[in-house]
């Protein structure tokens, strides 16, 4: 593959802090790493698959054909030992499920969703084997793994009414999977196809200690996994007793594509973002993140975090998908080829950070240390920072018992979290939410002229007054930039605590602690900032009554934050004495604007038909109204849905007309919603590009 860059030693400078390091008598052979678990382990592994006929299973689906088909990663020597060991299982996204060639092979074609076949000249796409340098990794370590196909009726498939991505159903499948590996573990009847023989898995499989994978919609899906079989009078305990999910990675998913909303409360939950990602370009996974920072109340207590990897597509943490999703970069320099047809560097960041998340909670030796890879206090391996820029968003626990809100701008500009005043000083300020229909808040904070009397307080307890603090651990705040302000310069200013009787702590510099210069795109995403508050001095930690940012370094700016707390938790596998993640100074240019839309011309498309579908498949047998639209560019098999557009209003039901080509999507609409048409609106068709499609006649035929 084209290297497409050279970081080492050219793209980011590490450093540490000298003053830092002076003031708190850190010497910087103290400050450690996060290991890197990028490494093969100890034991043999070997592969092979199980894969039952296809028939339509109620448990998945009841109105098509679906299969239970995996490949399996194992440690040879593990399974001559009487103790059990942990599980994962992992979850593609959406693609094509028919391709043709090698290397790169194109697909372009979903027969074998409906079908089980592939027209000639073509092969199923082995979209389940897009992971397998992952599953051998953690196989070698000691983990079973289990990578699902979910061609047959799911992936490419025809989505249904309040499940339009058919992420539920990818749920029931994941459940479905357990539940057979849970029966072969415990009574027998293995395939004879893992080599293994009936009894062989008998015994050997820890239900206590299972992990979830899901890329893109099998993120949605592993998420409504762990949702469907929590749910009250759920079947799915009685099928898979003892089950425990103690941990979930999902890697660019989606969010939302059901009636449901989907989140991770009471377990370990991380969602990897790749910051140049071309097909789900919204960044929609960080969504679950921010709601479950509002359960102050979640039981039992899990960490969340997100994982920002500058400069990654989509696509290529799949090495079978083989085209590149974005044709554009605007954070940071690509670590992909967008001609090429996979990329080493996007495996090798996956490696640094799906075995560790996996390593640091399952099985009887987990590693905790390989969590601090999540967690912003500690530097990331250099294998890492050698690569590209990876910020992380963290909270060690939302629940209120382990954490305290400062402010979390819930309140009309100008009024702290707890109902007081903040202060600014010579700053513009505004409490909004981050995205108008989402529930993430903040402050939006722009300056245009340094200095220590330009800052802006949360004030958290009344005059003359201040909150005990001193058993609590970190200050931690989530930060990011406006992207048309950022002009190639890192964001820096200090921060200090104000007491009771008006005493400042010295000073801390938040480029100490963390680099803000992102997100680097035209999406808002925030990275979290952590501070041990040990490190504000001179200040009396018992009476705390605000914190200050003192826009003292750069000149101007426009930053948003939110969600400044403090927490008891350093982060689970950090020692007392926690070592500062390393401040880098990037020369990654950034591109002051995004990457432009894609449109397919009016001339290229087509609408083909309007009509009343008396018994609508999709809407469960009631009447409908389907239209479909036809175009000379396919429709590509995307994780995102692809939206129908008429004159304002949108729509996401949707199936392929054609799955030969891809060039005919059918979108299903209640004829309510479509009485609600305007007479003449414009269509388009959003999946990646724009589809042109002019006005619609409301005429049915």
């Amino acid at each position: 593959m084209k290297k497409v860059f050279n970081y080492l030693g050219c793209a980011f400078i590490a450093i540490f802090s000298t003053s830092h390091v002076l003031a708190n008598n850190i010497s910087a052979s103290e400050k450690a790493t996060a290991p890197d678990s990028t490494a093969s382990g100890p034991h043999p592994t070997t592969s092979a698959e199980y894969r039952l006929p296809a028939s339509v299973d109620a448990d998945i689906l009841s109105d098509r054909k679906t299969e239970v088909w995996a490949k399996v990663f194992y440690p040879t020597d593990s399974f001559k030992s009487s103790i059990p060991v942990p599980l994962i299982v992992m979850l593609h996204g959406n693609h094509a499920t028919c391709g043709t060639g090698s290397n790169p092979r194109s697909d372009t074609n979903c027969e074998y969703t409906e079908s089980g076949t592939c027209p000639t000249g073509y092969v199923p796409v082995p979209n389940h084997e897009g992971y397998d340098y992952l599953a051998k990794n953690l196989a070698s370590w000691g983990f079973v793994v289990a990578s699902i196909n979910a061609n047959r009726g799911i992936t490419c498939g025809w989505g249904a009414s309040g499940d339009w991505g058919l992420n539920l159903a990818r749920g029931r499948l994941v459940l479905k999977h357990l539940s057979m590996l849970q029966r072969w573990s415990t009574v027998g009847g293995a395939p004879s196809s893992l080599g293994l023989g009936s009894k062989g898995l008998v015994g050997k499989l820890d239900f206590s200690s299972v992990g979830l994978f899901g890329h893109s919609r099998g993120g949605e899906g592993v998420r409504a996994a762990y949702n469907l079989y929590l749910d009250k009078d759920s079947e799915w305990p009685q099928k898979i007793p003892g089950l425990h999910i103690k941990a979930i990675f999902e890697v660019g998913a989606v969010d939302g594509q059901t009636s449901r909303v989907l989140d991770a409360n009471g377990t370990v939950w991380n969602q990897l973002l790749p910051m140049c990602d071309g097909d789900v370009s919204n960044l929609q996974g960080r969504y679950p993140f921010d709601r479950m920072m509002l359960n102050a109340s979640e039981n039992p207590d899990a960490q969340k975090s997100l994982y920002e990897v500058w400069g990654a597509n989509h696509n290529f943490f799949n090495t079978e998908w083989q085209h590149s999703d974005s044709y554009g970069c605007s954070a940071g320099i690509p670590i992909f080829d967008a001609n090429g047809s996979y990329s080493t560097e996007q495996q090798q960041i996956a490696l640094a950070s799906v075995p560790a998340f996996f390593r640091s909670r399952l099985g009887v030796d987990a590693k905790p240390a390989f969590n601090q890879n999540f967690n912003p206090l500690v530097s990331l391996p250099d294998v890492v920072t050698n690569t590209t820029q990876v910020d992380r968003d963290f909270t060690p626990s939302p629940n209120a018992s382990e954490s305290m809100i400062f402010d979390d701008f819930d309140k009309e500009t100008g009024v702290n979290s707890s109902g007081y005043q903040n202060i600014s000083k010579q700053i513009n300020i505004s409490h909004t939410k981050l995205l108008s229909q989402k529930v993430q808040r903040s402050a939006t904070i722009s300056w245009h002229e340094a200095g220590q009397e330009t800052y802006f307080e949360a004030v958290w307890a009344g005059a003359g007054e201040g909150k005990d603090i001193h058993d609590f651990a970190t200050l931690d705040f989530r930060i990011g930039r406006n992207l048309y302000d950022a002009h190639n310069e890192n964001a820096d200013f200090d921060i200090a605590l104000v007491d009771a009787i008006g005493m400042v702590s010295k000073a801390v510099r938040v480029s100490d602690y963390a680099m803000v210069n992102g997100p680097g795109t035209d999406n808002r995403v925030l990275k979290t900032v952590r501070i041990p508050l040990s490190h504000f001095q001179g200040v009396d930690l018992t009476k705390i009554h605000s914190v200050r940012f003192v826009f003292n370094k750069t000149k101007s700016d426009t930053i948003y934050l939110a969600n400044i707390r403090i927490h008891k938790q350093l982060g689970y596998g950090v020692d007392g004495n926690p070592a500062l993640s390393k401040a880098l100074r990037s020369r990654i240019a950034l591109m002051n604007k995004p990457v432009p839309v894609e449109y397919v011309m009016e001339a290229l498309n087509s609408i083909r038909s309007v009509r009343i579908a008396h018994k609508s498949a999709a809407m469960f047998g009631k009447p409908g109204v389907e239209i479909t639209v036809a175009s000379q560019v396919p429709f590509p098999a995307m994780n995102s849905l692809p939206m129908l557009h008429i004159g304002g209003k949108t729509f996401k039901l949707s199936r392929y007309a054609d799955t030969a080509q891809l060039k005919e999507l059918t979108f299903t609409l209640t004829e309510e919603e479509f009485k609600t048409l305007p007479r003449d609106g414009e269509v388009t068709v959003s999946d990646g590009k724009v589809w042109k499609f002019g006005n619609i006649a409301k005429v049915l035929k």
